[in-house]
């Protein structure tokens, strides 16, 4: 069964509707604090959850290698923690594709502005892995030419945009947030093949 990415954002959307009317709440198929407190975090979490930045794991001093180790490292953080769209928050709750980005790049000495944690939260910016892709200061490379530490970005097949990224970690893998969860996959496989092109954030 081809189960989409729109498909599987219904999946989410149909289980937070569930939760909703066995909690007793109104049913609307969008997290709110209510629904948050509900969960078991806390209430002040909800309002400061996307100010997370990831503690930076290099120096001046750091060679290429270690700022792309302190990048994966961060990444691998998060194995296992759920899928969440417009999240770029700590690895004890999850994030979405573009926020796991984020954080693995803030970690390795990266500020991607003009995209951040707390933009990505905002309604409208959702997709900030194609603003990574817009942004001059990363290098595009051939996709033949990829290495470890290059970011994989994808195409919607419907629409041709930039809707996923991910980072290669070599041997044609990536770990990437995909829905239900963070995971390291192979760069194409059945979910999403469509790649638009490869960033190096370390040149």
């Amino acid at each position: 069964m081809d189960r989409s990415y729109a498909s599987l954002n219904q999946t989410a959307i149909n289980k937070i509707k569930y939760f909703q009317q066995q909690w007793g709440l109104p049913v609307t198929g969008e997290v709110d604090v209510n629904f948050w407190t509900h969960m078991g975090f806390k209430q002040s979490d909800w309002y400061d959850i996307d100010s997370y930045v990831a503690p930076l794991k290099t120096n001046a001093n750091s060679a290429r290698a270690d700022h792309i180790e302190a990048m994966i490292a961060t990444a691998y953080a998060y194995m296992g923690k759920p899928y969440i769209v417009g999240a770029s928050s700590a690895p004890y709750y999850g994030t979405d594709c573009s926020g796991l980005v984020m954080q693995a790049l803030y970690s390795s000495g990266i500020n991607p502005l003009p995209s951040s944690a707390i933009r990505h939260a905002q309604p409208g910016f959702e997709w900030e892995s194609r603003n990574l892709w817009d942004n001059p200061q990363l290098l595009k490379v051939p996709y033949a030419e990829r290495q470890r530490g290059d970011l994989i970005f994808y195409r919607d097949p419907s629409s041709g945009l930039i809707w996923h990224v991910a980072i290669y970690l070599g041997d044609n893998q990536v770990i990437e947030s995909w829905p239900p969860q963070i995971m390291v996959q192979p760069v194409e496989n059945w979910q999403r093949s469509w790649v638009a092109g490869v960033g190096r954030p370390f040149i």
